[in-house]
Parts: C-alpha cells; sequence; structure tokens
C-alpha cells in the first residue's frame, strides 16, 4: 500500500510540474504573440470573408496579415466571392467578386485569373493571392495601413502580341488506371481506360471520347470457383456552334456496349438546341437553360428482351431544363430532365437533380444532394429474366420504376470571429 501511495504521489508531482512548464510557456507565447492577437490591432484591421472553395485558408491568413477573416460574411467589411470554370484545356478560369460592405460598399467589382492543368496547389493558391492583393488596394486606401503598402512590378510593358497555337486548341487527353483488392475468398479487379480529344473556341465546341472499362469478380468458397465480369466500352462525339450569345445548336453521337444493360451494339445520332436566358459570358454565377434533344436509337440485345425483341430502332426525344445560380449567399444547381419513345409514350423517364448550399443566417448553412428518377423505359430488360447470381453479384440491371439517392444536413459554426492564428502542429 505504501509502495503504490509512493508511486501516485511521485506521479502527482510529475504532472503538477508539467502543467506549471506548459502554463509559464503559454503565458510566454502569449507574451510574444500579443501584438498580433490583441482587441486594438484586430479593430484596426479589414475583416475579409473569404468564400473560396479551392483557397486554402492557412496559406492567405499567413500572406494576407494586414486582414482579419471572418467565419460570416454579416461580420465582414469585404466579402470576397471566387466562382470558377474548367478550360478547355482543363485549367481553371478564377473570377473574384470583391464585394464592399460597411463603410465599403460602395467599392465593388470584378477580376479574374488562369490556373493551368499543371499547376501544383501552391502555384495556384499564389495566382489567387496575388489577384486577392490587388483587389484589396482600394480598399486599404481608404485605412491607416495603406501607409505602408508597397507596390511592385517587375515585368517589362510589352506590345501585344498574336496568339500562335501550333495544336490548333486541340486538346488531346489519355488515361489508364486499374484498381484491385483481395483475400483469401475473393478478389476484385477494375480496369479503366480512355482517350479523349476535344478543341474548344468561342464559336465552336468539340468532344470526343474513347473508353473501356472492365470489373472482375472471383469468389472461391473452397468447392467451387465463380468468375464475374462487367465490360462496357464506348465512342461519342459532340458538336456544338454557338449562334450568339444565347442560343447554341449541336450534334450528337454516340456508339456503345455494356453486358450490364443487355447491349452488345448500341447508336444514336442526333441534333440538339439551347437557349440560355442569361448570356453565356455570365456563366460563372447564372445559368438558365432549356434544351430540346432528338435522336435515332439503335440498339442490339445479348439475350431477346421481354418485349420480344432482339434488335430495333426506336426514336427519342428529351427536354432538359437546368439552373445554375451561385452566389454571395450560397449556390444551387437543378436539373429536370424528361424523355420519351416516339412508338410508344409510355416508355418515358423523368429525372430530377438537385444540388444546394445555402446560408440561412450568422454561421447556419444547409446543404442538399439528391437525384431521383421514373423510370418506364427500361427497353433492354431480358425476357429469360435474371438468375439470382446474376442479382447477388449484379452482373445485370433489374427492372425498376425508380431510382432514389441523396445527401441532406445543416452546419452551424459559432465561437470567435476573429481566431486568425494559424497553428499546424501534430
Amino acid at each position: 500500500m505504501k509502495e503504490i501511495l509512493r508511486h501516485f504521489g511521485l506521479c502527482l508531482i510529475v504532472v503538477i510540474s508539467l502543467f506549471s512548464v506548459s502554463s509559464l510557456a503559454q503565458n510566454t507565447l502569449i507574451e510574444e504573440l500579443s501584438g498580433e492577437v490583441s482587441e486594438d490591432s484586430l479593430n484596426s484591421k479589414i475583416n475579409i470573408y473569404l468564400d473560396c472553395n479551392d483557397c486554402n485558408s492557412s496559406y492567405f491568413r499567413r500572406n494576407l496579415a494586414f486582414s482579419n477573416f471572418v467565419r460570416d460574411p454579416k461580420l465582414a467589411d469585404i466579402h470576397i466571392f471566387v466562382t470558377q470554370q474548367k478550360t478547355a484545356g482543363n485549367g481553371t478560369e478564377y473570377k473574384l467578386n470583391f464585394i464592399g460592405l460597411k463603410q465599403y460598399a460602395d467599392i465593388q467589382y470584378k477580376l479574374k485569373t488562369f490556373s493551368p492543368q499543371d499547376d501544383s496547389e501552391m502555384t495556384k493558391w499564389g495566382r489567387l493571392l496575388k489577384i486577392v492583393d490587388a483587389g484589396l488596394l482600394p480598399y486599404l486606401s481608404r485605412t491607416a495601413d495603406f501607409s505602408g503598402v508597397k507596390i511592385k512590378h517587375d515585368a517589362p510593358l510589352v506590345a501585344p502580341v498574336e496568339l500562335r497555337d501550333p495544336w490548333d486548341f486541340w486538346i488531346f487527353r489519355t488515361e489508364f488506371g486499374t484498381n484491385f483488392s483481395g483475400e483469401k475468398s475473393k478478389q476484385k479487379y477494375t480496369l479503366n481506360s480512355s482517350i479523349r480529344a476535344d478543341r474548344i473556341t468561342n464559336v465552336y465546341k468539340f468532344k470526343s471520347e474513347l473508353s473501356y472499362d472492365l470489373e472482375k469478380n472471383v469468389y472461391n468458397n473452397g468447392d467451387e470457383v465463380i468468375v464475374t465480369a462487367k465490360k462496357e466500352s464506348g465512342a461519342n462525339a459532340r458538336f456544338i456552334y454557338s449562334m450568339n450569345s444565347r442560343w447554341s445548336v449541336g450534334l450528337f453521337g454516340k456508339l456503345y456496349s455494356s453486358t450490364y444493360l443487355n447491349l452488345q451494339k448500341a447508336f444514336n445520332l442526333g441534333p440538339a438546341i439551347e437557349y440560355n436566358i442569361f448570356p453565356w459570358d455570365k456563366s460563372d454565377s447564372k445559368v438558365f437553360t432549356l434544351a430540346y434533344i432528338l435522336k435515332p436509337n439503335y440498339y442490339a440485345y445479348n439475350q431477346r428482351t421481354l418485349f420480344g425483341e432482339i434488335e430495333e430502332w426506336r426514336t427519342s426525344e428529351t427536354l432538359r431544363l437546368s439552373l445554375l445560380l451561385r452566389q454571395p449567399w450560397g449556390a444551387i444547381e437543378n436539373t429536370l430532365e424528361g424523355s420519351h419513345f416516339f412508338h410508344d409514350f409510355s416508355k418515358n423517364r423523368l429525372t430530377l437533380q438537385s444540388d444546394a448550399s445555402v446560408r440561412v443566417l450568422k454561421g447556419l448553412s444547409f446543404f442538399l444532394n439528391i437525384k431521383t428518377d421514373l423510370i418506364h423505359d427500361q427497353l433492354y430488360l431480358p425476357a429469360g429474366g435474371t438468375s439470382r447470381e446474376d442479382v447477388l453479384l449484379q452482373q445485370s440491371k433489374l427492372a425498376t420504376n425508380f431510382e432514389i439517392s441523396g445527401r441532406l444536413g445543416v452546419r452551424y459554426t459559432f465561437g470567435s470571429n476573429f481566431n486568425n492564428i494559424v497553428n499546424q502542429r501534430l
């Protein structure tokens, strides 16, 4: 008993000593950093709400020392709202909306920058930081901190030159990948490969792709070995012509096969037309389109279908309504699409897809991702039904009249509004 008490006493002394040392170190650190986090220092800085999915908050906090980063736009002097779009070369175009609030409400404008596909994360953040630095100058000019601002321009002024692209705007991309996993009784292998060729200008848009995908599963229960394989291959292309700032026309084509969908061979080719209520140069923040697609379809099946067909020609039409809004209060993207076959209007499908993330009030936001299909167009279902093994191993598409998947929730953040300290230890 005495031995236990002696050990307990020693442990208690060690803990108290460590706590005293850590408290002393913390007080020393606070004294060292007091100039950075004092209330007077915080109140003298511009409060920024950086609304950017691709921005590393730690990187910007370190490099914008003259600003406070707040966690809610209602607390900010400046709301920097960043939108992004993929370019033809698979790079990213960023548009930065500087929205002045409170005493800066009269200063609002946009800047943009471009990040090539091969940019590293640090290079991309550096490009964005450079634009943010430049964009904050009009706001800083109204503060006492402006006396410490220095502007440096190293690049000499040069006359603009005509762009000469040896590839004539063509972009080619190849991809090959495999996944595998295994244990004593089962193994799984997947193979994915594709080749893409795209050419995009302001007037024309051409995109094409060849692909092949294989999924193979091996099951071994000791007495029997079961091997399954799902194969899909395809070639598709589309050509779009921009008639003006709102109207577009196009031609779509696709050749493909799928063991999962009982398709030995399928082909379609048809025209499309699209109208955007907003001009396309506003597409980073708002898009509202109505599109119509007409497609003659040829199907050749691996097995005879429920409708007695081994091959058939069927024409379909599709109407699609899409809305995209990216605003400082959040983002909403909705698509409603309906289609049917002309030979039997009861063979139809209705699809609704919705993605939303909206700030309701200070610190509170909700998000929603949902997709639902009402399905009555499964012409490919085999007449013989699906075996129990194929059902369990998911080798064939099953008959259904609906599909639904989704995710929803709320986020609530509360606490300090001005904690700009960066500490990445452990």
